[in-house]
């Protein structure tokens, strides 16, 4: 069963406000300290997915909103798209799509290389053309020829009135359903890979920290303190992420708060830690020193027990030669006084 210090929230907790407790966590094993880092990666990706379906949403909301009112109809069939103008439709909606031109007329190739060169200006952009779709993402051009689109997704015929029936109910929810998936499976893998390369990166940084600080520690403990200190710079990030969505103000060196706070994070844990071995250095000394002492008082009562026990042996010797010299007087006494009696009749 886990205890209050096994778990998630406490280790949270304890990454962010009780660097002292970083040694410690450096002797973790290092599944436990993966398994923590995911479940990061997981808050930070969840949070990051559902403000990117709130920003969706807001812009498939305006979307249809600009297709009922003001996009022209428009026909589907035969594998060609028309809309009802004879003019191009540009619009520059306030989403993820800087730039969509419209333009179902027949054009020469030097228009259309025209309105690519107007969405390459962009961060992304479609081109609708009468028998292709043209996006431009990642400074990339990819052409979706009606047909092949026809063929995957079995559409024959398609106007306003159906696209707008099509974007309500369940298939809107199905639209962000499938969103949803996407965009957390393509946020997870960035933020772990982005994490990866910062651990590393960091870790190699704290590596060399430690050695101009005298420290050697093993690059696995080092790993194991950047990533817990990656936990306050994760969740500004998630607060970073919300913020965006609801008021979009952008921190221009955000990425470089992040990298300081963690490597603040990885000095402070290598001073904690060759504080600690100084202190243990010290509390050794003296554990040293009292068993000195302790040695010293111990030689000096085993000192004065032998030379107590020398005394007294001494004075049971010279108490014994005193006897045994009393007893050889007391003898030749007797001696005497056994001559000195009278013999025969003076007797």
């Amino acid at each position: 069963m886990l205890t209050k210090e096994d778990t998630f929230f406490r280790k949270v907790v304890s990454s962010i406000k009780d660097i002292e407790k970083y040694p410690e966590m450096a002797i973790k094993p290092f599944s436990t300290i993966i398994i923590y880092l995911l479940k990061l990666l997981l808050i930070l990706t969840l949070i990051a997915t559902l403000t990117s379906i709130y920003v969706t949403s807001k812009s498939i909301n305006s979307g249809i909103e600009y297709i009922k009112d003001e996009l022209p109809n428009f026909e589907y069939s035969n594998k060609q798209l028309k809309f009802n103008t004879d003019k191009e439709i540009i619009i520059l909606p306030d989403s993820i799509i800087d730039k969509i031109i419209i333009n179902t007329n027949d054009i020469e190739n030097e228009k259309i290389e025209k309105y690519k060169d107007e969405i390459s200006e962009q961060n992304s952009g479609i081109i609708l053309l009468k028998d292709k779709l043209i996006i431009h993402i990642n400074n990339q051009f990819i052409d979706y020829l009606y047909e092949n689109i026809d063929n995957n997704y079995n559409i024959n015929n398609l106007n306003k009135e159906g696209l707008l029936e099509y974007l309500t109910g369940s298939n809107l929810i199905m639209i962000y359903i499938g969103i949803f998936v996407l965009t957390f499976i393509s946020l997870f893998i960035s933020y772990t890979l982005s994490a990866i390369i910062d651990i590393f990166a960091l870790g190699i940084v704290g590596y060399f920290t430690a050695l101009i600080l005298r420290i050697r520690l093993r690059i696995k403990a080092i790993l194991k303190i950047t990533i817990y200190s990656l936990t306050l710079p994760i969740f500004l990030n998630i607060l970073y992420v919300i913020e965006q969505a609801i008021w979009g103000y952008n921190v221009k060196y955000f990425e470089i708060m992040y990298i300081s706070i963690t490597y603040i994070y990885i000095i402070s844990a290598i001073l904690m830690i060759k504080s600690d071995l100084i202190k243990r250095g010290q509390e050794l000394t003296k554990i040293v020193e009292e068993e000195q002492k302790v040695k010293e008082e111990i030689e000096r009562k085993e000192r004065e027990e032998q030379e107590q026990k020398e005394k007294q042996e001494q004075e049971e010797k010279k108490e014994k030669e005193d006897n045994n010299q009393k007893n050889k007087k007391n003898n030749n006494k007797k001696d005497d006084d056994s001559k000195e009696e009278p013999q025969g009749e003076n007797a």
